[in-house]
């Protein structure tokens, strides 16, 4: 499919977002740039009123059919392929700021989020699809208006539909279980990557967080995801280069290898040409 034209609403309105803390956009026609990796910063909730999605979440292949829903926990990486061209969806966008306080009002009702890092979306009963229809709508609603009272009023509804989702999740055969000491330990890692990529990229500093040898974390992240540890964290760094080089055309190759925590432009080539083939700059041509 080729790519939309117009910017996805997560990118052109961010600053938007970061000011209000919640924004619902019932209109998505498109996802992120295709083709380019994406790496959300907000928690977001996708219902899927139409159409298809193919794209990569955290490197695993998935497709995203209508009647799903879809949560994406902030720092994850989406990499669109492709959409059919009636693909409509509605969207929340929470930042990671509200996310922190609702998760303090209510803390019980973020701890099962997690295994929407393993399974990011699951299919919805028709019931189920028109009942949280219904929430993103009188929320989308409700952030557009200007009366003081309605953050309590958010927040409330935020909190329902985090119960909503997870009896969803029950009723559609998706229990929730305790991750394997296998599973929690790639959580962590993957969180520990997505905040120390920039100052750490050697996989001794992450095994140490674990007190494990470099050798045996690698093994272990390995065995649990088919991926070594290093190549976990150079590929998060790559992604991340590839979206600042595609989406931040005003930032220059120093400036991107400062914000990737290199000491210089030619270190940051070197290691974006050692992982890709190519270098940052015919990157950004293509």
């Amino acid at each position: 499919m080729p790519n939309k034209s117009h910017k996805h609403p997560l990118t052109s309105q961010s600053i938007s977002i970061d000011e209000r803390g919640l924004m619902v956009f019932d209109d998505i026609r498109q996802m992120p740039v295709y083709h380019v990796p994406y790496i959300s910063p907000y928690l977001t909730v996708t219902l899927n009123l139409q159409g298809w999605v193919r794209t990569d979440y955290d490197m695993r292949p998935t497709r995203f059919e209508a009647h799903d829903i879809a949560v994406v926990l902030p720092g994850h990486t989406l990499l669109p392929h492709e959409s059919s061209d009636d693909y409509r969806a509605i969207l929340l966008a929470m930042t990671p700021k509200l996310t922190n306080e609702m998760k303090a009002i209510a803390p019980s009702l973020f701890t099962e989020f997690y295994q929407y890092n393993w399974q990011p979306h699951f299919h919805l009963e028709e019931d189920q699809f028109d009942n949280l229809l219904h929430m993103l709508q009188v929320l989308r609603n409700l952030t557009k208006s200007s009366h003081p009272p309605k953050d309590l009023v958010i927040n409330g509804l935020l909190h329902i539909m985090a119960i909503m989702l997870q009896d969803y999740r029950r009723e559609n055969g998706l229990s929730a279980r305790s991750l394997s000491p296998r599973q929690e330990l790639f959580t962590r890692f993957y969180q520990a990557i997505t905040e120390h990529y920039q100052e750490n990229r050697e996989v001794r500093y992450y095994a140490s967080l674990f007190c494990l040898t470099p050798k045996h974390f690698s093994s272990i992240i390995k065995q649990q995801t088919g991926i070594n540890a290093k190549d976990w964290i150079s590929r998060h760094v790559i992604l991340k280069a590839k979206m600042l080089l595609h989406e931040d055309l005003q930032m220059n190759m120093q400036q991107i290898a400062d914000s990737l925590g290199f000491p210089d432009q030619t270190t940051f080539s070197r290691y974006f040409k050692t992982e890709t083939g190519i270098t940052p700059s015919e990157f950004r041509r293509q």
